[in-house]
């Protein structure tokens, strides 16, 4: 017959077993944890580093790339002005455009040629208009009714420089016409 004695001595060695494998796995297991633990941190910082690196390259690349197609543009417009300057110097063009966008380059390029810039609202629309008027935006406002239909150019969106160019054909073809006393 198996006493309570022999249990009590089966189940100690047992959690004695079990404690001491705790002991040495751990111990042992730490330092192979910890090794693979720096090898993986230094593995990412490595790849961080490269990341930055190639960051920073790209934020240049993106500065020149800007750089270069800025001075493309005022190439290409100081070219369209050349064209356009003896037609369109000193004439009016209107601009209405809707609240929020921006219409800089537009502007720009109209006083690039030469052209007088007139900010365009109901009032002056009641008046009589003897100039083409561009809307910007998706939204036309309804005193636009008010204006000759030819004159009127609607721009939504952005404006590329041969949109730009053909704005600006299209506004010369109206001075040329001798619609507005050229």
């Amino acid at each position: 017959m198996i006493t309570l004695r022999y249990h009590f001595l089966t189940i100690t060695a047992i959690f004695l077993s079990l404690g001491l494998g705790i002991i040495l796995g751990g111990s042992i297991g730490q330092h192979w944890i910890y090794e693979k633990q720096q090898s993986l941190i230094i593995g990412l910082e490595k790849k961080y580093d490269k990341a930055l690196q190639s960051n920073e390259e790209l934020k240049h690349q993106l500065h020149e790339l800007t750089m270069r197609i800025d001075e493309t543009n005022r190439e290409f417009s100081t070219f369209v002005s050349n064209d356009y300057l003896p037609d369109l110097q000193g004439q009016q063009v209107g601009i209405w455009k809707q609240e929020g966008l921006d219409a800089k380059h537009l502007i720009d390029l109209f006083t690039s040629v030469g052209m007088e810039i007139v900010e365009m609202d109901q009032l002056k629309a009641e008046k009589s208009v003897a100039f083409p008027v561009v809307f910007i935006g998706d939204q036309i406002p309804e005193w636009s009714t008010l204006l000759p239909k030819d004159s009127l150019f609607h721009i939504s969106g952005y404006q590329t420089p041969t949109k730009q160019w053909e704005l600006l054909r299209n506004i010369q073809r109206l001075y040329k016409e001798n619609r507005y006393g050229y």
